[in-house]
């Protein structure tokens, strides 16, 4: 078994990998949508910016909380986007010290290119999805060797977060979790070997079910998890689980079909049950506002990584509470913080 004892913390390696999908955005944005020459004149509202850019809403929020996070942007006081004195400077064509040039030499790359591309048609790049959908296409988790590969990457990443997780949840009262799309099962099987009268259900695809059963082995804790091969979107709760957790798997899916996750699972909850999402907050807008944040930059960062590959994104801290408290929920005000940028989130059900 792992020594998770003095786990060094994985933040700043996984904030320098996902920051070329930062300045990804800052080329597409000064070239292909160039927001410098957009704006110069004096700010837009979001609805009118986005018809000019030419981008769908999740393209658009996307690229400008992006470019919100880097400082060049932002949102005024009358709820207008608006550069920046630092962006007017270097990014408005009338100015003498813009770096329209210099930055503009990034469009040559391919990443860049792709990148453009998948704003312009607001989808991930290739052909398959990396998220499961019934009525959808093919996705990749259905491919055995694709789906091995991403399951152990996902939980190369989760060994580094799981026990300051466990160490946040005080699960001491609950029975049965439920973990929803858990894949590799990493953050289960911490929670497992904290509280020893806690069983769980790990819900996934076949392929990835395959690998959690591996490392439950590996655990000692086999005999406390249930391996269900279904469908997220329609698992009806046989276990009576008094708690569900989310773990990075929301900002895989459409705002929509994220909020329809919840409250799935949230109208199966017994009384006094909960709904624990843990992933990577984007900062909370005032009410009315454009939703367009203004970071924090790596989690900005992550965002455009996950839009690179998938059909989410990162959300805000007020949409999650939205999420939950429209499907009837109490929300916790305490947030939970652990290492890469990650959130822990609760609402409870009455």
């Amino acid at each position: 078994m792992l020594n998770t004892d003095s786990i060094l913390d994985p933040t700043q390696l996984l904030d320098d990998l996902r920051a070329a999908y930062l300045s990804q955005l800052l080329v597409a944005g000064t070239t292909r949508f160039d927001v410098g020459k957009l704006l110069t004149a004096g700010p837009l509202s979001y609805e009118s910016l986005r018809e000019k850019l030419g981008l769908q809403e999740r393209s658009a929020t996307v690229l400008l909380t992006g470019l919100c996070a880097l400082n060049v942007l932002q949102v005024n006081q009358d709820n207008l986007v608006e550069l920046t004195a630092y962006g007017q400077e270097k990014l408005s064509p009338e100015s003498p010290f813009n770096l329209r040039g210099y930055i503009g030499l990034g469009a040559l790359g391919a990443d860049v290119q792709m990148m453009i591309t998948r704003l312009e048609q607001d989808s991930p790049g290739g052909d398959i999805s990396f998220v499961y959908h019934d009525d959808a296409g093919p996705s990749a988790l259905d491919d055995p060797e694709i789906s091995d590969a991403l399951t152990r990457a996902m939980a190369a990443r989760a060994r580094n977060v799981a026990p300051a997780v466990a160490q946040q949840l005080d699960l001491s009262s609950c029975r049965h979790l439920l973990d929803v799309g858990g894949g590799h099962g990493i953050y289960s099987l911490e929670l497992l070997k904290k509280f020893p009268n806690l069983k769980a259900t790990i819900i996934d695809r076949e392929s990835p079910l395959k690998v959690a059963k591996e490392y439950a082995a590996e655990a000692g804790v086999s005999d406390r998890v249930e391996f269900c091969f279904d469908d997220i979107h329609t698992y009806q709760n046989q276990s009576e689980a008094d708690v569900v957790l989310m773990a990075n798997i929301l900002h895989d899916y459409s705002e929509q079909h994220a909020r329809k996750l919840v409250k799935h699972f949230a109208s199966q909850l017994p009384a006094q049950g909960r709904i624990v999402i843990l992933d990577a907050f984007l900062d909370s807008i005032p009410e009315g506002a454009p939703p367009v944040s203004t970071g924090p930059r790596p989690v900005a960062a992550y965002s455009a990584m996950l839009f690179s590959v998938c059909e989410g994104r990162c959300y805000r801290l007020d949409e999650y509470q939205s999420m939950l408290s429209d499907a009837g929920l109490k929300v916790d005000e305490n947030v939970g913080l652990v290492p890469a940028h990650g959130c822990l989130l609760t609402g409870f059900s009455s």
